[in-house]
């Protein structure tokens, strides 16, 4: 018998990033990181440990823990009550569970390009349409509020912002987020801002959209690339009053509640060991940029800027046109995972994202791998 999935999934298959992945042969160097080399830090892990031993190991309340949505609310830089928190299954059952609360078949989801291929995707399976804003490498990849508003129609029901933005690392800039934002509050749209890497900002400090318009949005974030938490599976959205009680509806019925022992490792995150350590990875991230930054300046043929935040370089390669067979062909020549540009949209075409979240001689051999494929 030939069992058929549902036709609005036949045009889904693996991401591109997941197909990179998988044909890298065993020992290769991954420059593709999309978490922090190394584990989860053994004060964070304890508390996890500390829910199994006092048998803290069913569900939890459907928004999660009371002790953790207070932590989640004291650390946002803007007011924000533990009644608006929603612990979720990573920051990526977030971003689904808000955007169930606003697509419907037909209606618009404006995506950055390049930007993360979740996006579109998650759009797409609800039924929606993800419509790209291009975010310009002229500017840096940064956020230009016209762009955005210019391409708002009737069909519109959500933006989605995300800074520092995978892969760019770009940051958006204070008058443009308040343009846009004003831009938004006067259609009455809401914004979905993707907060991820917000606590690896480079730069200057990570400015969320929601200290300048508190109710205008949702928020989701974790602490997956700042803890290397990756695989607990730990995320959260913050919501204002009127959709926080749908969107615990919704996370309800996706998970019933977000993991309990992960819940316990949270908590030992955002406690003062869990900072301290966090900022040993950071301190460890930071040491992989200046590293990488030096590296690349090495290689002939490619141009980039330095990120504000997160833990990747967006280069743009000299001539490429296919950025898919230049990052397989780096892996086939020089065994080097690199990620292709066009894996986050039309806007990355000739680029690849390489990672420095790398160990430190990854990313010297790694570095020296892709420069003998452009230099040959």
């Amino acid at each position: 018998m030939i069992i058929r999935a549902s036709g609005r999934l036949a045009r889904f298959r693996k991401t591109l990033i997941r197909r990179i992945f998988e044909a890298a042969p065993t020992g290769a160097v991954n420059l593709g990181l999309g978490e922090p080399e190394g584990p989860t830090p053994e004060q964070v892990a304890e508390g996890g440990l500390r829910s199994v031993r006092e048998g803290r190991t069913g569900y939890t309340p459907t928004a999660g823990r009371r002790d953790l949505l207070e932590a989640i609310a004291a650390g946002r830089s803007e007011a924000v009550s533990p009644e608006h928190v929603v612990v979720t299954a990573g920051s990526q059952e977030a971003l689904f569970a808000a955007l169930m609360l606003f697509v419907e078949p037909g209606r618009e989801v404006l995506v950055p390009d390049p930007g993360y291929p979740a996006y579109p995707n998650i759009v797409e399976l609800l039924g929606g349409i993800p419509v790209r804003y291009t975010l310009e490498a002229s500017a840096g990849y940064r956020l230009d509020a016209a762009v955005v508003l210019e391409g708002i129609t009737a069909d519109t029901c959500a933006v989605i912002l995300n800074a520092p933005a995978n892969p760019t690392g770009a940051m958006h800039r204070r008058d443009q987020l308040e343009l846009l934002l004003a831009g938004l509050r006067e259609r009455g749209l809401p914004f979905i801002s993707d907060e991820i890497y917000s606590g690896l900002a480079w730069e200057q400090p990570y400015m969320s959209p929601a200290e300048l318009s508190p109710d205008g949005g949702i928020v989701v974030s974790g602490l997956s690339k700042t803890h290397a938490m990756t695989g607990w599976r730990i995320g959260w959205a913050i919501a204002p009053r009127d959709l926080v009680e749908p969107l615990t509806a919704v996370h309800q019925h996706l998970v019933t509640c977000a993991p309990s022992i992960s819940q316990g490792a949270a908590l030992a995150a955002l406690a003062p060991g869990g900072v301290q350590a966090a900022g040993r990875i950071r301190e460890r991230l930071a040491r992989g940029l200046e590293l990488m930054d030096r590296e690349l300046g090495k290689l002939p043929g490619i141009r980039y800027r330095r990120p504000d935040g997160g833990f990747y370089f967006f280069i743009q390669v000299s001539g490429c046109t296919d950025s898919e067979r230049l990052a397989f062909s780096i892996l086939e020549q020089e065994q080097v995972v690199t990620i292709p540009g066009v894996a986050f949209g039309p806007g990355g075409e000739g680029c690849l994202r390489l990672s420095f979240a790398a160990a430190a001689a990854d990313i010297v051999a790694g570095v020296a791998g892709v420069g003998r494929v452009l230099g040959g």
